[in-house]
């Protein structure tokens, strides 16, 4: 008669035999960003490491394989691509790389660079990274850092290979640790005066680009009958009586020929375009050549304790 069927008695084989062995500590390195969620250090890896930033509270961000990481969480966009549209990115990037704007480029330069050559410069909506690449030409031991809205954008700065730390975030919940920035640089871009503060050291400066009053003229009188003036790129009144003093206002003014493909870059890479009605943007961007007048104003503003605390010190 068969013996019955019974199971073999339980042996934790696998617990007995194979030990599990320690997990491996990943090794960071200190960076300047702040964890999105928790607003933490988060670590960077070091050589051999895996590409992911992380913090104590164990956030983990993925470093992209062009060199980025998008600190930009779900639940703060506003659209499901904000910033810049990659048309108007695009454009914008085709016109820069053409020159028209380089002596806005040295100019910006000649700036940071009075400032000191060993500085951190944050370039607050650093688009397709153009104004950070002439930076990078100007001076190789600049530690540079770039932020922006749109993830387009920084992917496209990232091919330029910078060697700048970026990342998608925004102006308005820097993702930078407090006093960590010598320099802060906005070309075009809103920001937040009292974000920019913060992440600035306590003898820091931003200097703020916009345009001037007559920029652009020559491409605005083919779309209203009446110029309006720039109204610059200034900051909150408010935020800046709080936070900021202006030590100085540099104002370029010159004409250009914009040429070829190039005019309806410029069209495209700015609001006007989309002001402009069909049939206005077809005649501009059937032009063969554009000469207008470019307007560029820099302010320079120093955070408003510093600048106190250096007036108490002179009397």
């Amino acid at each position: 008669m068969p013996k019955p069927f019974s199971y073999p008695p339980f042996r934790p084989r696998d617990i007995e035999q194979n030990p599990s062995e320690p997990v491996a500590v990943q090794t960071l390195k200190t960076s300047l960003f702040k964890c999105p969620s928790c607003s933490s250090n988060l670590g960077q890896p070091t050589e051999g490491q895996a590409n992911t930033y992380q913090c104590a509270n164990r956030h983990c961000f993925d470093i992209a394989k062009e060199g980025y990481v998008n600190l930009l969480l779900a639940q703060h966009k506003r659209s499901s691509s904000p910033g810049d549209g990659d048309e108007m990115i695009r454009s914008r990037q085709r016109f820069l790389n053409a020159g028209y704007y380089r002596p806005l480029a040295d100019a910006i330069a000649k700036q940071v660079l009075q400032l000191g050559a060993n500085q951190r410069v944050l370039d607050i909506g650093c688009g397709e990274g153009y104004y950070m690449e002439q930076l990078r030409s100007s001076a190789n031991n600049l530690e540079l850092y770039g932020i922006d809205i749109s993830k387009t954008a920084v992917r496209m700065a990232a091919k330029r290979k910078l060697n700048a730390q970026l990342a998608v975030d925004s102006a308005y919940n820097i993702p930078l640790i407090d006093s960590s920035i010598n320099t802060a640089l906005s070309v075009f871009s809103p920001i937040s005066a009292i974000e920019t503060a913060r992440v600035l050291t306590p003898k820091g400066r931003l200097i703020m680009i916009g345009p001037g009053a007559e920029h652009l003229a020559g491409l605005t009188a083919h779309i209203y009958e009446n110029t309006v003036p720039h109204e610059g790129n200034p900051l909150n009144t408010t935020a800046t009586d709080s936070e900021f003093n202006l030590l100085e206002t540099i104002e370029l003014n010159q004409e250009i020929t914009v040429r070829l493909s190039h005019v309806e870059d410029l069209l495209k890479m700015t609001p006007y375009y989309w002001h402009a009605r069909p049939e206005q943007q077809e005649a501009i961007c059937a032009l063969k050549e554009l000469t207008t007048t470019v307007h560029f104003v820099i302010n320079i503003y120093a955070p408003k304790e510093a600048t106190e605390t250096a007036w108490l010190a002179d009397e």
